[in-house]
Order: C-alpha cells, then sequence, then structure tokens
C-alpha cells in the first residue's frame, strides 16, 4: 500500500470512525484474523506505521488470540505442557510474523497452539526491537495485567541452587519446575517474568483510568527505541501519561540466531464486574481482542542498542499478617475433621507449598538465574500448591485456609484445579464462590468470615449436608480415572491459591505472613 493510499484510508477511517474487519498486516500477504478493532484505533494504528515508516523503521503487523484449553492438546504434543492456565480467564496472546533473517524453533513453534501460517506466538528480539500495542482495555474487572516473559533459554539447570536440591527428592515437584523442552533438549522452559507487571492499577495511578480506555504499551529491550515510539506516539496526538514501557532486561540473550533467548507476552484479565456471560461486554470484549500489535526495528544496524540494566528486584510487598489467625486455623482442621466423623483426618492433612519464598523462589530474576520454570510468574500474587492429590471414587478432598479478601491480602481470590500430567487447569472458584462457606463451623472456631472451607470429589451427591453445598464435582473428562490412583502414570489433582493485589496496592501480598491452607484427605461415608 502507497503512502497516499494509507493516508486516505486512515481518514476514511476518522470520519466514519467505524470497527475495521480483515485488515492485512504490514508487508504480508496472510488475511489478518478477526479482530475487531475500533475505527479510532485502527486510524491510530496506520498512522503510527505511517509515521514509523516515513523515518525508515521496519514495522511489521501481528493479531491476537486467546489461549484456550481448545489449545491445550497441541502445545502439550509440542511442548508437554499446558501452562497451568485459568479456563475461567484465558491467556490473550499474540502472534506476529518473524523477521527475515530471525530463527523459528520448529521445536516450539506451536507451543501455544496452531497460529496463521507465518505468525508465531513466541519470538526472538533483535536488539533494535519494539513491540507496540496500542487498542481498547476491556470492562472494568478484578484484574488486567500485561507481562512479558522468557519463554526459552538455551542452558541448563543449576543443580547445586537451593530450590533444585530442595525439589532433588521430590520428583512431582522437580519435574513441574525443571523442564527442559521437549523436542530440543539443549534449552529449558523458563516462562519467568522479566519485571513487574503493567497492570490495571499501575494505569489508573499513571493516567487516571484504564478499563474501557485506549492505551499504549511498548515492550522493547533498547532505550532509543522507546524514545523513538514515544516521539512517534506524540506525532498522532497520543498522551506521554497513557504510554507505559516494559523494559526487557540485559540479563536475556538478545538476538535473532538459534542460540538467543524467546519471549512470549501474555494479558491476564479476570473476574470482570459484568459476570462475563456470552453478551456481555467483557464476553465481547474477550472474542473481537479490539488491539493492535506491531513488531518494529531500526534499519540502522550500525547503530549501537542502549540497552537496559538487569531487572533484579520486584517491588516491595505490602504485609497483612495472617498469623495472629494461626490457632483458629489449626481449630478449623479440626472441626471439619470431626463433621466428617473422621477425627484422624486432621493428622493426614496436608499444608500447601508457598512457593515464592525461599528455598523455591519462584520469582522471574531468581528463575532465569538457575534455569528454573517459573511457570508464568506474575508479582501481582501470592502462590501456594498443593503436592499433587491421587483422587478415586472414595476420595473426598477439604482445601481450608484463610480468604485473603477478607484478611485484607488480596481484591481477588483465584483458587485452581490442574491436572498434573498436562499441567491443563479445568476449573477455578473466586472468592465469591469461597466466602462465608466456613460458617457453619462458627460455634466451634473463632473468625470464621475469614476462612474457607471447600471440598473436591468425583460425586458430590449425598454429601450436600457434610458439604453445606460447596462442593465441586471433577469428571473423568478433566481428570481421567486411573486402576490405581496412586500410580505415577495417573494424572492427579493439583490444587493452586491464588492472592491477587491487596486493596490500596499495585503488588501481590507478601508471601511470608500468609498463612498456608491445608488439604485434608477424607473418605465418602
Amino acid at each position: 500500500m502507497n503512502t497516499f493510499n494509507m493516508l486516505l484510508v486512515s481518514m476514511l477511517v476518522v470520519m466514519l470512525n467505524v470497527p475495521v474487519w480483515g485488515v492485512r498486516p504490514a508487508n504480508s500477504e496472510n488475511p489478518f484474523p478477526e479482530n475487531k478493532v475500533p475505527g479510532s484505533v485502527e486510524s491510530k494504528a496506520r498512522r503510527l506505521m505511517h509515521s514509523l515508516m516515513k523515518d525508515g523503521f521496519e514495522v511489521e503487523r501481528g493479531y491476537f488470540r486467546l489461549y484456550t484449553e481448545k489449545d491445550c492438546p497441541i502445545s502439550f504434543t509440542e511442548i508437554g505442557s499446558c501452562y497451568g492456565n485459568n479456563p475461567a480467564a484465558p491467556y490473550i496472546t499474540f502472534s506476529v510474523p518473524p523477521w527475515p533473517e530471525e530463527y523459528i524453533d520448529p521445536a516450539t513453534d506451536e507451543a501455544f497452539g496452531q497460529n496463521l501460517e507465518g505468525y508465531s506466538t513466541s519470538y526472538r528480539l533483535d536488539p533494535r526491537e519494539a513491540i507496540v500495542i496500542l487498542g481498547k482495555l476491556p470492562p472494568p474487572a478484578s484484574y488486567f495485567g500485561l507481562q512479558s516473559y522468557l519463554f526459552t533459554h538455551q542452558g541448563t539447570f543449576k543443580t547445586d541452587s537451593p530450590a533444585y536440591i530442595f525439589m532433588e527428592d521430590k520428583p512431582p515437584l522437580l519435574r513441574m519446575f525443571f523442564q527442559k523442552v521437549l523436542q530440543n533438549p539443549e534449552r529449558v522452559l523458563s516462562l519467568a517474568s522479566l519485571s513487574d507487571s503493567i497492570n490495571h492499577v499501575v494505569i489508573e495511578r499513571q493516567s487516571d483510568a484504564a478499563f474501557d480506555q485506549q492505551r499504549y504499551f511498548i515492550i522493547t529491550p533498547d532505550e532509543f527505541m522507546d524514545k523513538k515510539v514515544r516521539e512517534a506516539l506524540g506525532i498522532i496526538s497520543v498522551k506521554e501519561e497513557d504510554i507505559f514501557t516494559e523494559r526487557i532486561p540485559s540479563n536475556t540473550i538478545i538476538g535473532l540466531d538459534e542460540s538467543s533467548d524467546d519471549f512470549v507476552t501474555i494479558i491476564r484479565y479476570a473476574m470482570p464486574f459484568d459476570g462475563g456471560d456470552p453478551g456481555d461486554a467483557s464476553s465481547v470484549w474477550r472474542k473481537e481482542l479490539p488491539l493492535v500489535v506491531l513488531r518494529v526495528r531500526d534499519t540502522h544496524s550500525d547503530r549501537l542498542a542502549e540497552p537496559y540494566p538487569i531487572f533484579t528486584e520486584p517491588e516491595t510487598r505490602q504485609i497483612h499478617d495472617e498469623f495472629y489467625l494461626g490457632g483458629d486455623l489449626a481449630s478449623l482442621v479440626q472441626a471439619v475433621s470431626q463433621r466428617w466423623g473422621q477425627p484422624s483426618a486432621a493428622l493426614k492433612a496436608m499444608r500447601l507449598l508457598r512457593v515464592q519464598p525461599s528455598p523455591i523462589d519462584m520469582i522471574g530474576p531468581k528463575c532465569i538465574a538457575i534455569g528454573m520454570n517459573c511457570l508464568a510468574d506474575t508479582q501481582d500474587t501470592s502462590y501456594q500448591y498443593s503436592f499433587p492429590l491421587p483422587l478415586g471414587n472414595d476420595i473426598v478432598y477439604a482445601l481450608v485456609g484463610t480468604l485473603g479478601t477478607q484478611t485484607g491480602n488480596a481484591t481477588y481470590v483465584g483458587l485452581g484445579l490442574t491436572s498434573t500430567k498436562r499441567m491443563l487447569g479445568f476449573d477455578n472458584r473466586s472468592d465469591e464462590d469461597l466466602i462465608n462457606s466456613a460458617g457453619i463451623f462458627a460455634q466451634a472456631v473463632n473468625n470464621t468470615d475469614k476462612f474457607f472451607v471447600y471440598y473436591f470429589t468425583r460425586d458430590c451427591s449425598g454429601l450436600e449436608t457434610l458439604t453445606n453445598d460447596h462442593c465441586l464435582e471433577i469428571s473423568e473428562t478433566d481428570l481421567p480415572l486411573c486402576a490405581d490412583p496412586m500410580a505415577d502414570s495417573c494424572d492427579k489433582l493439583s490444587l493452586s491459591l491464588r492472592d491477587y493485589m491487596p486493596p490500596g496496592t499495585q503488588r501481590g501480598p507478601d508471601d511470608h505472613y500468609i498463612l498456608p491452607a491445608w488439604v485434608i484427605p477424607l473418605l465418602k461415608p
């Protein structure tokens, strides 16, 4: 498309202000998928592309897509993991065309499901490159965040690290946190955060509003490119406070060749206030994904890049100490066991593992240093994981813990259910499902308003009185039934608990002050 035609289309889009479907990416013959981009966004995208190309930059355009359970079979075959996804809030990713000299690893080219031909969800970075995202953010919700990750890295595990030594005699943990790329064992799966995320609170604090607003994001390892893209955005009347930069730190291997690191960017959007039912504005936003992604690079290959420093320390987290509730939590574990007529079950209760504190240190830069899989971590939440739980027909698991929305440690709580073999998240419960679930124990336990009790089993029928209807059935589709549920070959249940961003903060709570939850194994009466 020549300059005159591009300007003409931009003017028409501005005048009509209509959504644009099926636009072709710059310099590509592939049809553009149906991201329904509002006319005002499309106009800005085209004017930005024109301004950058006029200044001598190369520009390519990609598209946005959801990563859902339907993509799991492909990604599991490709890389052996479905990333512990949240089915209630599918990851939003983008796919971009590679640069002509960029290496595409056949071991990871479909790691997030099938792309359009000539596109990839993971990408390497030219030292003089920026990825630019512009578009309309979704309707109000409990959480929105954008974060880039080191996806895979050429290297191996640091076996003398405290995390590796801690897991060495715990094979299920070792397999989960130290994983080589299935079809390219010279590389390790990292999925490690590279900085603090750009979430809705960060956006609101800089630009006064986030949801339902047009905002602009720059992902780059080069400070020069950040300046140039910001200048180009300024030319098309974008306010400086509406632009956010994610700096790719210099402890990554930047480049386009086979040995370079590759990256992936994920958007999380969870718990929309409108409920997220079909036809709701949030559901429409997920379907349309009114966003544009551009790859931009400097054609002056003789210019030295201006890398950012190494990112070492995430932001300090807020402390809400829950340990004053420790005695009450122990009483609640006992009370649940007594209610089921199985007092000895309390002795078999298993504490969830907090994975961000030492010795595991599931924090992006620390994972990168030892070759650990950071499981797409974010500093906007705390993480607790159960050990793998075998699930036969006669077992019921009770999860008992503090509820972060009631203790001041969260604005949103996610309780995830994942199959251990596939790392497939197949169900989720939020704080709205958990609140008041411990109330029936109020006569025996103090502060029950600050706790939750929830049950997981194959069949909840007949257990309504014991569970007070706080019971989730796990089907054989979600978790296949094995003749021997204890066997290593059998898929098991993993429970995760995540406390997102205490009120008034822009990061997750300090894990060190959160009481670990307990899993109580019970037998069906």
